[in-house]
């Protein structure tokens, strides 16, 4: 298939990476990013593997008629509304949004598209002219609707990748889940100015964060939504103890870092604003979130 990746961060270089096998991947970037891929090719450090370089099309505009079997926008939730008008004047029928996404009901409306939404399970850092990256090559994709419509389309994509697919049509509940399942962790980076490892032996606080998630959980229950993937409710709330330590673990080495930390640090803009979403939600919940009210000032209050 004809596939465009708009973004070369983190995600979107792991995935063309990652989704090259059997497709005809263009990439689009801009100004330096541009630069690196036409002169260099996408260098990636995999930290469970080693360095791969691949060379992809790389275009700086999505023309018109420049059409593609489906596009993948792969960006930061604060840098979407920029990215509608692109792909709105592109005659490509087939839109995928990856990443984190707390306001799905903004974009699955777009005129004469379908469109899909996306979780890569890929995180690391960027720097100038190569990314320092763990893959799991994992991705939950979908619809919004329930409907299956779409699978036979995804399957296709993805069937000469090692890319393991998990198909989810209710991608909307699955969004908003990550989302309160993050945002604690992402307060908890602002506490320690991104060294979680301050935070390895912290049992209270680790608690503090999984009675977070508990109530953004509740939120979204409240409102009608289901907590995906099945099961997480039960075991967040039965298992609480347990979840905490493997948070700790986590802050401990270098998968908090890489997973968690690297990305809060350096996109405050976009976690202000899936904050910002998710008081929404608690608003129209009417339910107090009196543990995860207190963490968030990590993130506003922050001053580097």
């Amino acid at each position: 298939m004809r596939l465009l990746i708009i973004g070369a961060g983190v995600l979107g270089s792991n995935l063309a990476h990652s989704i090259r096998k059997g497709n005809d991947v263009t990439i689009l970037a801009r100004n330096k990013t541009y630069e690196n891929l036409k002169n260099n090719g996408l260098i990636i450090k995999h930290k469970l593997g080693k360095k791969t370089i691949d060379h992809f099309n790389v275009i700086e505009k999505l023309e018109e008629d420049d059409i593609y079997d489906c596009i993948f926008v792969v960006s930061r939730f604060s840098s979407l509304d920029s990215i509608i008008p692109i792909i709105e004047n592109n005659k490509s029928k087939n839109i995928v949004f990856v990443g984190n996404n707390i306001s799905v009901e903004k974009y699955m409306n777009i005129k004469n598209k379908n469109v899909l939404f996306a979780f890569f399970m890929a995180a690391g850092k960027k720097y100038d002219g190569y990314i320092d990256s763990i893959c799991l090559n994992k991705i939950e994709i979908g619809r919004v609707d329930g409907k299956d419509i779409n699978n036979e389309f995804i399957n296709s994509i993805f069937k000469e990748t090692k890319i393991k697919v998990t198909i989810e049509n209710k991608m909307n509940d699955y969004l908003k889940t990550h989302a309160c399942a993050v945002l604690p962790l992402v307060f908890a980076s602002y506490k320690v100015n991104g060294n979680l490892k301050l935070l390895k032996k912290d049992k209270e606080y680790s608690l503090l964060i999984m009675d977070a998630i508990i109530e953004g959980y509740d939120v979204l229950k409240k409102l009608g939504y289901e907590i995906l993937p099945k099961g997480e409710y039960e075991n967040c709330v039965n298992k609480k103890k347990f979840c905490a330590f493997i948070y700790r673990f986590m802050f401990s080495n270098f998968i908090g870092k890489m997973c968690i930390s690297d990305h809060a640090m350096s996109a405050r803009d976009e976690f202000l604003l899936l904050n910002s979403e998710f008081e929404k939600l608690r608003k129209k919940s009417k339910l107090e979130t009196k543990v995860y009210d207190q963490l968030k000032l990590e993130l506003l209050n922050y001053k580097d």
